[in-house]
């Protein structure tokens, strides 16, 4: 009769067989997905350009991956001999989970894997990408039948955006403090015309001089060693709104560009941005950021804090608005520039310093 039984409840009979030792890890060093900026989570893996048992070379890029924002190549930090892909083409991707692995040929002998990169504390892995998921179309066009529809009446979940956890994280974590000014800008629009430029340049060489002169604001706080770290290179970051959402590209050396390279160096990331294609280089590392909000029809805002930047300046539209000049009121070109700031690494004192140094350089522009 037992033995009956145990013919009706194979599983029974099955589970008494132990499972099978896991694989050990293959031999050499992990390359982990590095941070790729603007606060992004994760990244799906849209080809790899190596196999198993492929020789790499230090910098030789293995694989494109594609944020939110643009598709970034990576190069391995390391030579040697791939011996593993950990995730396939379509796969998302965390920040800090393993990418493939690479045999160097010095430690042929093995001596684990040794994580390089960007590490994360919990178990970053992978998943499938939801254009990879879908049951009809292609990989870049997923049709509306493959999103199953919603239970009428219910409410509709929307993921929130990568950078969502860095802008709450920088909010919370900083005393953040605004504070703003107008000025005429008529003698702005008249360089523009003059110089044959656009407003950002002067906007931008606006900013650097007054950096210059309080370079509190170029700075970041080390909250665990509660220090003020005082940096002595600007790289500018400015916003600019694409088909992938808004991105902030950074002009790395900003301080060191004349105003026409300074023009030029923002045609060229900004392009290269709007088509999803900014390097990894100029999205990370930024020390100061300029936010031109005018283009959406807005006077004035209080820019929020790019983390781990102590200050940003926002500036509205320019408008036609009364203006007193030489005891008389006229109608004059008017916009409103507005500084956030950190007010850990300097006093409102300060602070209205260096805002007032900005509007009387675009007061003076002409």
């Amino acid at each position: 009769m037992l033995d009956g039984l145990h013919r009706l409840l194979p599983s029974a009979r099955r589970a008494r067989h132990p499972l099978p030792a896991a694989d050990a890890p293959p031999p050499g060093r992990t390359f982990l997905l590095p941070d790729l900026g603007e606060g992004l989570a994760e990244a799906e893996v849209v080809e790899w350009l190596v196999a198993v048992g492929d020789p790499v070379e230090h910098d030789q890029v293995v694989a494109e991956v594609e944020t939110a924002k643009s598709v970034v190549t990576l190069p391995s930090p390391f030579a040697g001999i791939v011996t593993a892909l950990h995730c396939g083409a379509g796969a998302v991707v965390e920040v800090g989970a393993p990418l493939l692995t690479v045999e160097e040929s010095a430690e042929a002998s093995g001596s684990g894997a040794v994580l390089t990169g960007y590490g994360t504390s919990g178990r970053p892995g992978c998943k499938p990408s939801p254009r990879r998921t879908a049951t009809t179309g292609t990989a870049d066009a997923v049709h509306e039948q493959d999103a199953p529809a919603p239970a009428p009446g219910a409410a509709t979940r929307i993921p929130l955006g990568p950078s969502a956890g860095k802008f709450v994280r920088g909010h919370r974590d900083t005393p953040a403090v605004t504070i703003w000014a107008d000025t005429d800008a008529s003698g702005l629009l008249t360089a523009r015309t003059t110089l044959g430029t656009g407003l950002m340049p002067l906007l931008a060489r606006a900013c650097l001089d007054a950096l210059a002169a309080f370079p509190e604001l170029n700075s970041r706080v080390d909250a665990d060693r509660q220090e003020l770290v005082r940096l002595p290179q600007v790289h500018l970051g400015f916003a600019a709104q694409t088909d992938h959402g808004l991105v902030v590209p950074v002009v790395r050396d900003a301080d060191r560009l004349s105003l026409g390279d300074l023009a030029a160096e923002l045609r060229r990331l900004t392009a290269l941005a709007r088509r999803g294609a900014l390097p990894a280089e100029h999205r990370t590392g930024g020390t100061f950021t300029l936010n031109n909000y005018g283009g959406f029809d807005v006077d004035g805002a209080t820019p929020i804090l790019n983390h781990p930047q102590a200050a940003m300046i926002g500036v509205g539209r320019v408008t036609d608005r009364p203006w007193v000049k030489d005891g008389r009121v006229e109608v004059r070109k008017v916009v409103n520039v507005s500084l956030t700031f950190d007010h850990r690494v300097c006093d409102g004192g300060t602070a209205a310093g260096f805002l007032r140094h900005v509007v009387d350089g675009l007061d003076l522009a002409g």
